[in-house]
């Protein structure tokens, strides 16, 4: 009687258990029919992860959900940067429901624009950091070597970014050379609020071929980021630089100048390469013909860990060059390059 009496306590508690681990799990809803119960863990990459008692973790395609219920707080990452934190109330219409504590109603989300369940928590410092190098070197009948290096850091905070950059060129043919030029910059950007931010810069460059012997620009200006994810990126500035350019031969001058910039970069096909472009501008405010763009557009295409091949196309431009210099430089470039980033 008494291991009787045990074999039923220990049958209810088992159907208890099982009953309760089955309200408390969280249920996807597929397309087809079928019912997948199990712990919603993220979604990132178009694929939602469950983790489940018979099967570990499973994937499932975003696009083949058709409901799901938990009864968990969730955090979902919106195509447009929203951060959305709440209990969703299920799926109609292609649309899901979220309870959040900020808002008294319901929020309505598209499925299409969630791009991510659960991300990961963003480090408290980001850093980004690359550099590029292209060599040329020939011997026989013609003797040409040709350098080029680049690399760019950033670091950035919630309220912060610094970045720091350069590029040094040198070429020589038959000994003589015919190239020989060097660009450094520092930007420092505090954001006011989500997408806009102040900015203080600085650009010093030298080229002995155009005639500058030292070309710096300092100001401060304001922009807006429009993107800033890890596969695409935008941002736009404008503000005020004073110019100063000492020459070789020509006569020194010095301005006040307006400044804008544009710097887009984005990943296309499953990141199987990165577009990328970049230009700077500065017009003076006294005399519209002291003016100079620099341009840089290319394509990156991962090789193998975080190597990378690029294919550049620099451009700098000036009104009102040194005389006896021409107004645009011209150059296409390939390049090794490595790359890191937490």
């Amino acid at each position: 009687m008494k291991v009787l009496c045990k074999c039923i306590v220990l049958s209810m508690l088992t159907v208890t258990l099982l009953a309760f681990n089955n309200i408390m799990a969280d249920e996807v809803y597929l397309n087809n029919g079928d019912r997948i119960t199990g712990e919603i863990l993220n979604m990132n990459g178009g694929k939602l992860v469950i983790k489940t008692s018979y099967a570990d973790e499973i994937g499932i395609k975003w696009t083949e959900i058709a409901n799901l219920k938990t009864d968990k707080e969730i955090t979902i990452l919106l195509s447009d940067d929203t951060l959305i934190h709440g209990n969703p109330q299920g799926i109609e219409q292609g649309k899901i429901k979220f309870n959040t504590s900020k808002i008294s109603e319901p929020v309505s989300v598209s499925m299409g624009d969630i791009v991510s369940v659960n991300p990961p928590k963003e480090p408290p410092l980001k850093i980004k950091a690359r550099a590029n190098l292209g060599m040329t070197f020939t011997s026989g009948n013609t003797e040409k070597d040709t350098t080029h290096f680049d690399g760019e850091f950033s670091a950035r905070t919630e309220k912060n970014r610094y970045t720091a950059g350069g590029q040094l060129n040198r070429s020589e043919d038959n000994g003589i050379k015919t190239e020989s030029n060097s660009l450094g910059y520092l930007k420092y950007d505090h954001f006011l609020s989500e997408k806009w931010f102040a900015y203080a810069n600085s650009l010093f460059e030298k080229d002995k071929f155009k005639d500058l012997s030292l070309r710096s620009a300092l100001g401060v200006g304001v922009g807006h980021q429009f993107f800033e994810t890890p596969e695409t990126n935008l941002s736009i500035e404008s503000g005020l630089n004073y110019v100063s350019d000492d020459y070789i031969v020509a006569p020194d001058k010095s301005y006040s100048s307006g400044r804008w910039a544009v710097n887009y970069d984005r990943f296309f096909y499953n990141k199987a390469f990165q577009f990328f472009h970049f230009h700077e501008g500065f017009v003076s405010l006294e005399d519209t013909d002291d003016m100079f763009i620099k341009s840089r557009t290319g394509i990156r295409v991962p090789l193998y860990e975080r190597f990378n091949l690029t294919l550049q196309y620099n451009i700098d431009w000036e009104k009102s060059p040194s005389p006896g210099r021409e107004k645009t430089d011209k150059a296409l470039m390939f390049t090794l390059g490595y790359q890191f980033g937490n």
